[in-house]
This record gives C-alpha cells, sequence and structure tokens, in this order.
C-alpha cells in the first residue's frame, strides 16, 4: 500500500513539474506594421518587402515611359497569379493583394480586378446593370470593361540547407510583365530573401 502511495505522489509531482514548465500564455499587442519572423517561414513582412521592392524597379524601367508615350495614358495591369514552388503552403492572395496595393499607391499604373471571385462580381454587377436592375445613369456597361494592357506572372522557389541545430533558408521570387496580346515580356525582375534560423537547445 505504501509503495503505491510513493507511485502516486511521484506522479503528482511530475504533473505539477510539467504545469510549472509550460506557464502562462502571454499574448501581446503590437502593431501591423511591426516585423515578425517566429518560424522562420515566408510571412507578411516579407510579402510587403518584395512586392515594394519588385513595383519601385519594375515602374523605374523603361517600358513605362515608353507605354505612356506610345498609348498616352496609364497602363491597365492584371495579376494572374503566383505559382509556389517552395516547400511551404503560402497564401497566396496575400501576396497578389501586397503587389496591387503596391501598383495602386504607386498612381502610376490601373489595376484590374482578378480572375475569378473578383472578375465574378464586376460581371454580376454589369448583369445587373444590363437587366435594367439599375439607372441608366448609374449601370456599368458591359461594353466598358476594361482589357489589360500587360499581366504579371509571379513564381516563388526555395531551397532549404540545415545542419544539426541551424536552418538557412533562400526564397527566389521572380516578377516577370507580360503583355497578352503579343506575350512580349516588358520587364523581368527578382528579388532573393535568406533568413538564418537557431534552434536553442531546451535548458533544464
Amino acid at each position: 500500500m505504501q509503495r503505491v502511495m510513493n507511485v502516486m505522489a511521484l506522479g503528482a509531482m511530475v504533473l505539477a513539474l510539467g504545469a510549472g514548465c509550460a506557464g502562462k500564455k502571454r499574448v501581446a499587442r503590437v502593431s501591423a506594421d511591426t516585423q515578425t519572423d517566429l518560424s522562420g517561414k515566408w510571412n507578411d513582412t516579407d510579402a510587403k518587402m518584395t512586392s515594394d521592392k519588385l513595383i519601385k524597379e519594375c515602374f523605374e524601367a523603361g517600358w513605362l515611359p515608353n507605354f505612356k508615350e506610345e498609348e498616352g495614358r496609364r497602363p491597365s495591369i492584371r495579376v494572374r497569379g503566383i505559382v509556389n514552388k517552395t516547400d511551404e503552403h503560402i497564401d497566396a492572395q496575400i501576396f497578389i493583394k501586397s503587389i496591387e496595393r503596391a501598383m495602386v499607391n504607386s498612381g502610376k499604373v490601373k489595376v484590374l480586378a482578378q480572375e475569378g471571385a473578383e472578375l465574378r462580381s464586376v460581371e454580376a454587377e454589369q448583369d445587373r446593370g444590363a437587366a435594367g436592375a439599375l439607372s441608366d445613369d448609374s449601370a456599368p456597361s458591359i461594353g466598358n470593361e476594361t482589357g489589360a494592357d500587360f499581366v504579371v506572372a509571379v513564381r516563388m522557389g526555395s531551397i532549404l540547407d540545415q545542419y544539426e541545430g541551424q536552418k538557412a533558408k533562400f526564397y527566389k521570387i521572380n516578377f516577370e510583365l507580360i503583355s497578352p496580346t503579343s506575350g512580349e515580356k516588358v520587364w523581368i525582375g527578382d528579388h532573393e530573401i535568406k533568413k538564418l534560423i537557431e534552434q536553442d537547445s531546451v535548458g533544464w
């Protein structure tokens, strides 16, 4: 009987020790602009920094003034999608929205709705106008939808190198601006990110 009591007491001590090691979870609210990199994986900061850099370089290239001189207007651009060849599940929409934000905020181009849910919403509104559900003054015309002068194609790749408690993660993002009528690539850019992740040893 005493042996059973000793075992039970030891078990209670182990549980208490485990609970003490776990500690309390602490949550702090921070600014959305705060750079956080807890796991070393692709995150919102990477998406914003990459899109800002690539759009800045893209709009400083010669294709943009050439287009404006020839056409006398701002070009219309549609982001087609992102090909993810990394070893991570990446929410493509977060990256796409970062690219669109950078383009819209530049004021240098017009950004068109994406194919899929966004474009279907536009078409649904056009259908309402065509069916007479909206007044003539405000009804969107189906024939007035803008076609894209250029489309954006993005490809993401990654390489992981690891040894013992260290990891090195390398990302390569390729950005291409393509004319849908001719297939010509008017601008190509890339951005690289390298992260070193060190795993702390657990001390007791």
